[in-house]
């Protein structure tokens, strides 16, 4: 083969990608399975030792296979995260061999890995989402129908490509409910760009497209979690008025010039080549498409999001990006060829820096969750219960998941090391009458609260002969306690003539409070610690002069920038006799305070809304490091 058949080789660079992807993928196999659905997915997939799928999603099952072989082996914990990263990525290659070598459309089987690295970075790492599965499958769809061109004219070849298509129609609608745009689209496209308006193979299809979608929406409401996406497409109309206010379309706003720089160059090109061709009803059909799916997906997904999810909300776009880019656009002449090859190479490297940049945060939150670990190691139990106070949302910020993700990560070592810790907050609210005593309760997720350990596989996790411990915020620090602030407000720098000293009848000197915050300490966090992380305590005197609601008189420790609060914690007294007028009361408060910004503002002060009359003497703030 010469150079310059190696150079302009499409298969070649869909391998390069691929092999970026299969790198990835076993690098950072930890970051990619010890995380959120991944992680619940491998641990009920260890639990059950079965496919598991979700809301009737039966197609997304397929990947799981390797590591249900692994099992069935008795492979370890480590080698069985390792093939579960790996088997997704190898099941889109497999489908890019399909395309590229037995369909011989090597163009359009570069969509495949393209679609899994435009607009792509911290989803990389969700990879049991569905969305991915179904836009690839996606792409197989569009590619069976252009090779089905080849086959020889008649009922049977008609039949056969019936069939297939159905197939592949199956496997999109069983992964994820976006593949009813996508695949109506390219469905679109191909009669399209290939004039097939008279024949009626494309109009059965597109009616089975719309049989297979009214059959998703009616399971779909019954399963609870797909009726979600259909009451968002079903909003339509009530919120397209809102849209400019859609959380995805600032998103992509915000990161149009990053991640979704080179899906935007595939736009420009597109749309000004169909221009450049005349070729006017192309250009009308995908313009209007891609506007309607992108004003769908505006208000589908109008609600706020984490980034790696904003992005697997957006991945759509790319079937309606590269279709058209790499079947009508590239590769049209040689010259063409080499730039549109240098354009895709760029955009490989540009994909590949922002996934290694994502990788650092997935890093950090492994360490962090190590972190929680170690400190829940040093007592006797394995199960632990915590607050969500107790836990750093920067680092943590989707928390459902921490009691699988504990136990997996925990268990690498070996079964003996397992140590699982669940977050009762809010969403996952621990049921009434939850015996936490009993040793062979395990509490998975906030849906699944009722597993038997005995089910676990004891080669790879040992919870047995553990009660659930309930953790507090000081069961995680440590070391002595440091005093940080001090006042006794015995200082006549203190005394002005609104708020000033005052001496009671034993000769002891206080602080008279008439404002509404008192003094206190108000300065940097950095000032404090250089840790990003302590427990800190605060206790004051107060001596109430006239009456006042209790519940608002409070001891608040902050820490905030800019006027946005990101710690909170007060003394809240909850009984309404439990201040008592004209005596001295004690109020205390302590709370984890967490900082890696040497801009953040500590304050830890009283707060007296009402500003009524109000003593205060002895005013301490002390912390301890904490394992976090």
């Amino acid at each position: 083969m010469s150079v310059r058949n190696i150079v302009l080789n499409n298969k070649l660079i869909g391998q390069l990608m691929f092999l970026v992807l299969f790198i990835l993928a076993i690098i950072f196999y930890l970051e990619r399975t010890i995380f959120v659905d991944p992680c619940y997915a491998v641990f009920n997939i260890l639990y059950y030792c079965d496919y598991i799928s979700e809301a009737g999603r039966y197609a997304a099952v397929i990947p799981q296979t390797l590591a249900l072989l692994a099992i069935k082996m008795n492979l370890p914990l480590k080698v069985i995260l390792g093939i579960y990263s790996v088997s997704f990525i190898l099941l889109y290659y497999l489908i890019f061999l399909i395309i590229a070598y037995v369909f011989k459309l090597d163009r359009i089987a570069l969509a495949v890995p393209l679609v899994l690295l435009l607009g792509v970075k911290y989803s990389f790492f969700w990879i049991s989402t569905e969305t991915h599965q179904a836009l690839v499958y996606t792409i197989l769809f569009y590619s069976f129908l252009t090779w089905s061109l080849t086959f020889r004219p008649g009922i049977v070849t008609s039949l056969i490509r019936l069939i297939f298509a159905t197939g592949i129609l199956l496997l999109c609608f069983y992964s994820h409910p976006v593949s009813l745009f996508t695949v109506l689209f390219v469905l679109g496209f191909f009669i399209t760009d290939n004039k097939l308006w008279l024949k009626p193979d494309g109009y059965i299809l597109g009616a089975l497209i719309i049989v297979l979608s009214i059959i998703k929406f009616m399971n779909g409401v019954s399963t609870g979690y797909e009726s979600f996406y259909f009451k968002g497409f079903g909003s339509f109309f009530e919120r397209f008025g809102y849209i400019s206010g859609s959380e995805s379309l600032k998103f992509l706003k915000d990161q149009i010039l990053n991640i979704y720089l080179f899906p935007l160059i595939m736009f420009l090109v597109t749309t000004a080549w169909y221009i450049a061709m005349k070729q006017y009803l192309k250009l009308a059909y995908y313009l209007v498409s891609l506007a309607l799916f992108a004003v769908i997906l505006f208000t589908t997904f109008n609600i706020w999001y984490y980034p790696f999810i904003q992005e697997k909300n957006l991945m759509g776009l790319n079937i309606f990006l590269l279709i058209p880019f790499l079947k009508n656009v590239i590769f049209t002449a040689e010259k063409k060829k080499l730039i549109a090859q240098g354009f895709l190479i760029l955009a490989l490297i540009f994909a590949g820096f922002h996934l290694i940049s994502a990788s650092f945060f997935y890093k950090e939150r492994l360490a962090y969750i190590n972190k929680m670990i170690n400190s829940a190691r040093r007592y006797p139990e394995k199960k632990f219960i915590i607050s969500e106070t107790m836990v750093d949302r920067d680092q943590l910020n989707v928390n459902w998941a921490l009691a699988t993700e504990t136990l997996m990560l925990s268990s690498l070592e070996c079964p003996d090391s397992s140590v699982s810790i669940y977050i009762n907050d809010q969403y996952g609210k621990i049921k009434g009458g939850a015996n936490l005593n009993d040793s062979l309760l395990f509490i998975c997720a906030p849906w699944a609260q009722e597993l038997d350990i005995r089910r676990l596989n004891k080669r790879y996790f040992n919870l047995e002969h553990s009660a659930y411990r309930i953790l507090s915020e000081n069961d995680l620090s440590w070391g002595k306690e440091i005093p940080f602030y001090s006042n006794r407000f015995d200082d006549p720098s203190f005394r002005t003539n609104k708020e000033r000293c005052l001496t009671d009848s034993s000769g002891n000197s206080f602080f008279e409070l008439k404002s509404e915050f008192s003094p206190g300490f108000y300065g940097k966090y950095s000032d404090l610690s250089k840790r990003p992380s302590v427990m800190i305590t605060a206790s004051v005197r107060v001596f109430p002069f006239e009456k006042l609601n209790s519940k608002w008189l409070n001891l608040v420790i902050t820490r905030e920038q800019n006027q946005v609060v990101f710690d909170y914690h007060n003394s809240w007294i909850q009984k309404p006799d439990t201040l008592k007028l004209n005596q001295w009361n004690t109020l205390t408060v302590s709370g984890l305070v967490r900082s890696k910004d040497s801009n953040d503002q500590l304050k830890v002060y009283l707060w007296n809304p009402e500003k009524k009359r109000v003593g205060m003497d002895d005013f301490k703030i002390t912390y301890r490091t904490v394992d976090q």
